[in-house]
């Protein structure tokens, strides 16, 4: 097995765990357990409290914990696997690598000690610069696309971990709503890097008409916005009405059609149900056109066809979720479900945009016949 094939499955599998840490997640916020334990990083001053995975609080918490600490150690592998690929374009002593890794290891371990003893306003700031830092050198350096993202992964992990330890410390509703929204955006990130290294990605040529490529681009970045959005909304909903939703009726909410923004509550569940229906039309409007903008790459001709099933068995799943009174599995399914939604429409409008900016998915033969650089370095960046 070739290195770039072998990253690509170990790509593969930090995606599965990363729906895995979605999963149990959205199992703690249903359940309502996430201040079940009162410190972090350990719980309850060990690292594993004797008996934890028979109560079933701690084993929703705990275990949480223990499957984000493994999905760190995942990227933290990723990290490491693309730092030391060799490139021609892109030639780094190995010291300085070395150096580089061990810098951004040392920064986050000092960055989570800051927010443990509540130094937050110099850990944000450290977290500013992180990302200002990979900006501006994935542009100096000229960074290959999987360099930049396992990156990226990198500081993403770091900052989520943090946001969870802040949900517990500081007991925050706001912390735990931004940090269940970067856990979706960080699986996407995760998604990319498996499918950047995968051989459609780098040997598959996605054609689209000149007429097309505007309104690929502009449909199917309108289409994340409105999914993500969505998310958001959700993330608010679940946040803020873990025992109950605020109504129980379909067509209303509370009995009115539009309740009033007073009634904070039953707002966002109106928001959430009525914003869900629009997405859904959307989603299969777009569904329909992205099936003939991806008819020459087999692969995501599948996937959006797959989009038009999606939205459908979500909003039967929302309407569960209100008839059931939260039932633990269809809430849940309706979270992993809205996941896949989010993940498909992002694969989508990635797709489109790198192949218009000749990133990916434009064959490499194609691609490179008139950069002599490019093969070499093509070779061996994934």
């Amino acid at each position: 097995m070739t290195s770039a094939r072998a990253f690509h499955h170990f790509a593969r599998l930090t995606v599965v765990v990363g729906i895995a840490l979605i999963w149990w997640g959205a199992a703690v916020t249903t359940e309502d357990v996430g201040l079940s334990v009162p410190d972090w990083p350990l719980c309850y001053g060990h690292i594993n409290p004797e008996g934890w995975w028979g109560i079933p609080a701690l084993l929703l918490e705990h275990g949480h914990r223990w499957i984000g600490a493994s999905i760190g150690v995942l990227v933290l592998i990723l990290y490491v696997w693309q730092l030391n690929v060799k490139r021609t374009v892109e030639f780094i002593e190995p010291e300085t690598r070395f150096l580089e890794g061990v810098g951004v290891v040392l920064c986050g371990i000092g960055y989570f000690y800051l927010v443990r003893h509540d130094a937050l306003g110099l850990a944000f700031t450290i977290a500013g610069i992180g990302f200002a830092w990979l900006v501006i050198t994935w542009i100096y350096r000229r960074w290959p696309l999987l360099r930049g993202l396992a990156t990226l992964a990198l500081l993403m992990v770091i900052l989520q971990a943090s946001l969870g330890g802040l949900r517990v410390l500081q007991m925050s509703d706001p912390y735990g709503i931004i940090h269940g929204v970067l856990g979706q955006l960080f699986f996407c990130v995760l998604l990319w890097i498996a499918f950047a290294s995968s051989h459609t990605w780098r040997h598959e040529e996605l054609i689209l008409h000149v007429r097309q490529r505007l309104s690929a681009r502009l449909w199917s970045l309108l289409l994340f916005l409105a999914v993500f959005g969505q998310l958001v909304i959700g993330a608010i909903l679940r946040h803020t009405q873990r025992d109950h939703l605020a109504a129980s009726d379909l067509f209303t909410t509370g009995g009115v059609l539009i309740p009033g923004s007073e009634h904070a509550d039953l707002f966002t569940l109106f928001l959430h149900k009525y914003c869900g229906i629009s997405v859904a039309i959307l989603t299969l409007l777009v569904a329909c056109r992205a099936r003939l903008w991806l008819a020459s790459v087999p692969t995501l001709a599948r996937l959006a066809k797959l989009m038009i099933y999606l939205p459908l068995i979500q909003v039967g799943l929302g309407i569960s979720v209100i008839l059931t009174g939260k039932s633990f599995w269809v809430t849940n399914f309706h979270v992993i479900n809205g996941l896949l939604l989010l993940a498909s429409s992002f694969l989508i409008m990635v797709s489109i945009w790198s192949s218009c900016s000749s990133l990916g998915l434009v064959a490499e033969a194609h691609a490179h016949e008139n950069d002599p650089e490019s093969p070499a370095e093509a070779s061996t960046a994934v």
